[in-house]
């Protein structure tokens, strides 16, 4: 009896605007559609001070990017251009610590770092987001070997959720007024950014069933 061939595979590495990727693809119908998952991470720590909306703030902030992308790849032209539909757990996140020293200034009032306490804010968007796409690159159904590819679309993530707080707030009542209301104009200004632009490139290889 003969054993059924294996199911082709890609196997990508990359990097993107989403951060350092790995993806697998294979074939659902071959030639035409593939099925792509993957994870996507990077991570950045940086200390500044946050200036602007009547506030300065001295910080420890991190930025840390995490997908897993979920996608439909079709080729329409049964060559290496694809369109690329689906979705991604979207679990990027902007966090930040203040337990300096000194005066931060919240919402246009001074305080001392002792009667602010520890000051925190922290960035998530929903947690899954569509995505729409297209790209160029090989075909899980293709012969075994490397290949190229580039992708280009937008992951619609909605605006970020941000929150403010302070650990002394709840005996300030000052001071859990403007925290409440830098956050309010935090949430305003980032009410516009609703889509996060995906460019990359990965280099893969072909296993050929």
């Amino acid at each position: 009896m003969t054993p059924a061939l294996a199911r082709p595979v890609n196997l990508s590495v990359g990097v993107s605007t989403l951060g350092l990727g790995v993806q697998v693809s294979t074939p659902i119908i071959p030639g035409s559609l593939d099925l792509a998952v993957g994870l996507n991470h990077f991570s950045y720590n940086h200390n500044g001070t946050y200036t602007g909306d009547s506030s300065s703030i001295p910080y420890q902030g991190n930025i840390r990017l995490q997908t897993i992308p979920v996608l439909l790849n079709y080729y329409p032209f049964a060559g290496v251009f694809r369109l690329t539909g689906g979705v991604m757990v979207n679990q990027n996140r902007i966090a930040m610590n203040s337990t300096g020293n000194g005066t931060y200034v919240i919402n246009g009032h001074p305080y001392p770092a002792s009667t602010v306490g520890t000051f925190t804010g922290r960035a998530t968007w929903k947690r899954v987001a569509p995505y729409l796409g297209i790209g160029w690159g090989s075909k899980a159904s293709r012969q075994t070997g490397f290949s190229l590819g580039f992708d280009l679309g937008v992951l619609f993530t909605g605006a970020p959720q941000v929150t403010l707080s302070a650990s002394n707030s709840s005996s300030a009542p000052q001071l859990a007024s403007d925290v409440a209301a830098a956050q309010a104009s935090a949430n305003q200004k980032a009410s516009s950014y609703k889509l996060w632009p995906v460019i990359g490139v990965r280099i893969g290889y072909d296993f050929s069933g």
